[in-house]
Formats: structure tokens, C-alpha cells, sequence
């Protein structure tokens, strides 16, 4: 055997147990998930913040239109 067909081999089996090692997943644990009783609890107690964003991002873009369409008066 040479030096290449060596190295070859070692790195044909160092990327097979690195494949192994990153995608079989070990065992986990159960965890048990509480579910939101309502669709409001989910929104405003989980996602409030991203609900109010998202407000705030429509009212800019509703008034950003409303000032490039409105008609100006003039004197």
C-alpha cells in the first residue's frame, strides 16, 4: 500500500464518522409542551411584542402612502 492510498482510507473514515456523529441524532428526552388555551392567549402572551411590530410596520407603510398620494393644496 502507499502513502496515498493510506491517506485515501483515513479520510474515507474520518468523514464516515463524522457524517455519523452529525446526523445520528442521540436520544432525547420527552419534554412536555403546555398548549395555549386560546388564540389570544397565544398572541398576546407569547407574541405580543412581534404582533405590536408588525402593527407599528403596517401604520408606517399605510401612512407613507397616504403622503405620497395626497394631493397639495395650493395657495
Amino acid at each position: 500500500m502507499t502513502v496515498r492510498n493510506i491517506l485515501g482510507i483515513a479520510a474515507g473514515l474520518a468523514f464516515a464518522g463524522l457524517s455519523c456523529v452529525l446526523f445520528v441524532t442521540p436520544p432525547q428526552p420527552e419534554l412536555s409542551v403546555s398548549v395555549a388555551a386560546s388564540l389570544s392567549q397565544a398572541l398576546w402572551g407569547f407574541r405580543g411584542l412581534d404582533v405590536f411590530l408588525q402593527l407599528l410596520i403596517i401604520l408606517a407603510g399605510t401612512f407613507s402612502i397616504v403622503t405620497l398620494v395626497k394631493e397639495r393644496e395650493r395657495p
